[in-house]
Order: structure tokens, then C-alpha cells, then sequence
């Protein structure tokens, strides 16, 4: 009797083994099972492999440089050493004092930058108003008046900046600002902003780059009372 079935198609009848065939896929199948035989994908595979290894070494030497090549800049810092008044009456005037410094990554680096040209720095100083959302807001030119509204850097006592350098030693005080004489002419509550400007060449009037700035406290301006401030009817007759 024939091994072989006949299956009919489109394309008319043909053979098949029903046998033979059938006993040799299921021995290869086993053979695999069992690694007697190799896959045939071993090239596809392994070149897989080793591109997503290549690719994973490039990610982590990428992230590596990123990471490891940033360097620390030295930044400007403004500190209020002389808060004016909280309160005081319309026509009063206030004052205030500013400090400003270098902040350095490690104290190895303050050597480097005691010869830093401090001439091409400058304050100004401007008026500006806390807002009901919490945001301050600057008020219009010539609500703040004064003797001067900008001034150049003083140099700080040699004692003081010793005492500083001591306690803070990644901090390199470069001098002071000072605003004497400063009248407000509107009622109200308001804070003084110094602002850190470097200009582009010397002198106040080339121009020049705001770096950082600072706010003092608050200052509430009101208005004198008048009036006797007694009881009318206490000196009345009974």
C-alpha cells in the first residue's frame, strides 16, 4: 500500500508523505532540544547582541562625560548689612548699607580672585511694593529721591573682611555699597531693591548688565497725626 496521501488545491491533486516527512521534523525538533544541533540564527542573533552592548557602553561614557565635565562657577552675592527703619513718618528719610562678595565652589579657589577688578561693578538702588499675590512690583521713577541712587564699591575694613573669611571661607568679600539720605514720597509700605550692575567698560555712563539683586525689609511710611487727640467734652462744664 502507498505512503503517500493525495490533497486536492486549486493547483489540482499532489503527493505527500504521511510518514517519513512527519518522523524527521519531529527528530530534528528533539535534536534541538537536546543541542545536538545548532540554531541557524546564531549570526543574526549575536550581531543583535553586540549592537545593543555598544549601545548601552555608548549611553554610559555619554552620561559619564556629561556629568563629570561640568564645572562650578563663582557667583555674586548681595547682603543687606543695614536694614532702614520699619517705620517711619512721611518725610522722614531712610538709609541702608549692601555688602557684596564672591562665592567660590571650595576655599582653594578665593587665592585666585583677591585681585578681582571690582571698578566695573555698581549698585542702584529703586523702590518696589509687595502685591496682594505675594510679588513685588516696582514703583514708578521718582517715588524714591536721595543724595545718590547708584554708588561704586567700597573697600571693607581689613579686620572685618578677615573675621568673615574665617567663618565663611568659600566666601571672598570684594567691599560695600552705602545709600545715606534716602527720602520716599508717597505713603505706603515699600522695600528698597539694590541692584548688582556690571558695566561693560569704566564709568556710569557706558552701559553695562544686571547680575543679582536684593531686597530690605519692609518700610510702612504714614502720615503724621494731627489733632488734639483729646476728649472735647473733658474741659466742658458740667
Amino acid at each position: 500500500m502507498s505512503d503517500k496521501t493525495y490533497l486536492r488545491d486549486s493547483c489540482g491533486p499532489r503527493a505527500v508523505d504521511s510518514g517519513h516527512r512527519s518522523d524527521k521534523s519531529r527528530s530534528d525538533s528533539r535534536r534541538q532540544r537536546n543541542g545536538d544541533e545548532k540554531p541557524k540564527s546564531k549570526h543574526s542573533s549575536s550581531r543583535r547582541s553586540s549592537k545593543s552592548e555598544s549601545s548601552h557602553r555608548r549611553k554610559s561614557s555619554t552620561g559619564s562625560c556629561v556629568t563629570s565635565n561640568i564645572p562650578e562657577r563663582p557667583t555674586f552675592e548681595l547682603d543687606v548689612i543695614g536694614q532702614p527703619q520699619r517705620s517711619i513718618i512721611f518725610g522722614s528719610t531712610v538709609e541702608t548699607s549692601v555688602m557684596v562678595s564672591l562665592k567660590v565652589p571650595s576655599p582653594d579657589m578665593v587665592a585666585q580672585y583677591r585681585s578681582l577688578d571690582t571698578s566695573r561693578l555698581m549698585a542702584v538702588i529703586s523702590l518696589v511694593a509687595d502685591t496682594r499675590g505675594g510679588e513685588r512690583m516696582p514703583i514708578e521713577c521718582g517715588t524714591l529721591t536721595g543724595q545718590k541712587m547708584f554708588d561704586t564699591v567700597h573697600p571693607v575694613p581689613v579686620e572685618c573682611a578677615e573675621s568673615l573669611a574665617r567663618s565663611q571661607p568659600c566666601r571672598l568679600t570684594l567691599g560695600y555699597f552705602s545709600f545715606p539720605a534716602l527720602l520716599i514720597r508717597q505713603p505706603g509700605t515699600y522695600r528698597l531693591r539694590i541692584t548688582l550692575i556690571k558695566m561693560s567698560s569704566a564709568g556710569a555712563s557706558s552701559g553695562g548688565s544686571s547680575i543679582v539683586a536684593a531686597d530690605s525689609d519692609s518700610i510702612k511710611v504714614e502720615r503724621r497725626t494731627t489733632g488734639s487727640g483729646g476728649n472735647p467734652r473733658k474741659h466742658q462744664r458740667s
